[in-house]
């Protein structure tokens, strides 16, 4: 069963214990949580949070199964060098869906890692999981995240009014799909090709 991928400098594997010291660090960090819905967290309340996740993954991978919650480490290919995580969590009653999540670390940003993070997740969801769709949102005003979404295809589907209330300021969130049927045979080829 494969457990990594890689494209050009950087390779994607399913997170395990040994990532969440740098999953912890990358979010306790103010300017990566400044957009999300979550964070800056404690290094406990990271750890509490995926540990559940890693132990369902590799008891999937021990039965040679695809987990059922698909979260992945981002890092330097030759280097080793911590980039980032990315997940594909199910949607609750509606199989074939996903909500696609990803957090660069600010020592990487504008080195399009979170462009290639969304571009496998595409790949791998509709390759690896069969889904049918993926679903997506940000906070308003996170507009790297936005525009990585709509260059991955994914289309606005709508907004949520005062969703979230973080350091004094309401934010609405941003809703975004992306249907199989969205993404043309040459890209999905080429998708198939970057990840194979």
């Amino acid at each position: 069963m494969k457990l990594d991928w890689s494209k050009d400098n950087i390779v994607f594997s399913y997170c395990k214990e040994a990532d969440l010291k740098d999953i912890a660090s990358m979010l306790s960090k103010e300017s990566v949580c400044k957009y999300l819905f979550f964070g800056p967290n404690t290094e406990e309340e990271t750890i509490a949070y995926f540990s559940p996740l890693i132990s369902s993954i590799r008891e999937s991978l021990k039965e040679e199964k695809i987990p059922d919650f698909n979260v992945f480490t981002i890092r330097g290919k030759n280097t080793g060098k911590f980039i980032g995580q990315c997940a594909l969590l199910p949607i609750e009653f509606t199989n074939g869906n996903y909500l696609i999540g990803y957090q660069i670390d600010d020592t990487q940003w504008r080195k399009r890692y979170g462009s290639t993070a969304c571009e496998f997740l595409v790949y791998y969801a509709f390759n690896v999981l069969d889904a049918f769709r993926i679903t997506g949102d940000c906070a308003e005003g996170n507009l790297a995240s936005e525009k990585t979404m709509l260059k991955s295809g994914f289309r606005a589907e709508g907004k949520q009014r005062k969703y979230w209330f973080n350091e004094g300021k309401w934010y609405d969130r941003l809703l975004f799909g992306l249907l199989e049927d969205d993404i043309s045979k040459d890209r999905m080829a080429i998708l198939r090709n970057d990840y194979k």
